[in-house]
């Protein structure tokens, strides 16, 4: 049992400081209550890079490093993989997201893969060169519903406060746009959680980035100093930042929302299990 709940990390998986709260007084969510924590038994999952609903409720696609192969997750039976579709033998991947029939992965230099037919035993896999390159570090992989795009997130350099940007690639033209469709000034997350005693002096990097289907808003997470920002959909500005507990979320890679707005992160382990964690959208 306890590999797959673990009550000592029910307790304030965030601290959040009082200079977040400035940004937004109104995150659906209890940042210190997770619902269910997941310890991935599988070492595959230990490096978990990328986190995706899927259309089967209760049902997440994830991907790891250095593997082409997209595990599906239950979400709901501890993590188990329920099925695995392989695509190419290797590569730096960082993210995954299913889109209608077709799943889709990044590698850290830009480019995008689309997988279909990936229920058959030989899956049709196409790529797209895009104009980002392994300097920009893509980590982010997310599904913008309206637009009917994906959105990209750079990482950059942790050591270094220029503006991260989040591109969209248009899944009509499958192509990138040339001008970010979101950016973020880590300078303006560290206002708001400024660093503590404990923090190395690294800058905002994105590893994982969402869209809430619920609320609309942009959510971007870095391993570099564990944050988590929320962003305006239509104006890009920071609604929320928030400071996560590294002992509880050690490196988080990989943010995904339910249907129902649940957030989901999850977190390779620094020596040992991957874990997922869950946050109930709290409804007024």
């Amino acid at each position: 049992m306890h590999k797959y709940l673990i009550p000592a990390l029910l307790l304030a998986v965030f601290q959040l400081s009082p200079a977040s709260l400035l940004a937004s007084d109104s995150i659906p969510y209890r940042l210190n209550e997770p619902s269910l924590v997941i310890n991935f038994v599988s070492e595959e999952l230990y490096e978990v890079s990328g986190l995706g609903p899927t259309d089967e409720p209760g049902i997440f696609c994830a991907i790891s490093d250095e593997r082409g192969e997209v595990l599906f997750l239950d979400g709901g039976g501890g993590g188990a993989i329920v099925r695995r579709v392989p695509f190419r033998d290797k590569g730096d991947f960082e993210g995954v997201e299913q889109v209608r029939k077709c799943l889709y992965a990044v590698r850290s230099n830009g480019e995008v893969f689309e997988i279909d037919r990936w229920k058959t035993d030989s899956p049709k896999v196409t790529s797209y060169k895009t104009s980002l390159t392994k300097a920009d570090d893509v980590e982010g992989l997310g599904y913008d519903k309206k637009r009917h795009a994906l959105l990209l997130a750079c990482k950059g350099d942790p050591d270094s406060a220029y503006t991260r940007p989040i591109y969209a690639f248009d899944l009509r033209k499958n192509q990138l746009a040339e001008t970010p469709a979101y950016s973020i000034n880590p300078l303006d997350v560290n206002a708001l959680v400024p660093y503590n005693d404990n923090d190395k002096k690294h800058f905002f990097s994105p590893s994982g980035v969402a869209v809430n289907p619920v609320t609309g808003d942009v959510y971007v997470v870095s391993t570099a100093l564990k944050r988590m920002v929320v962003l305006d959909y239509e104006t890009g500005k920071i609604r929320f930042a928030a400071r996560l507990d590294k002992k509880n979320l050690p490196q988080p890679e990989g943010i995904a929302f339910d249907a129902a707005g649940n957030l989901y992160l999850a977190s390779e382990g620094k020596k040992g299990e991957g874990m997922l964690l869950r946050f109930d959208l709290v409804r007024e």
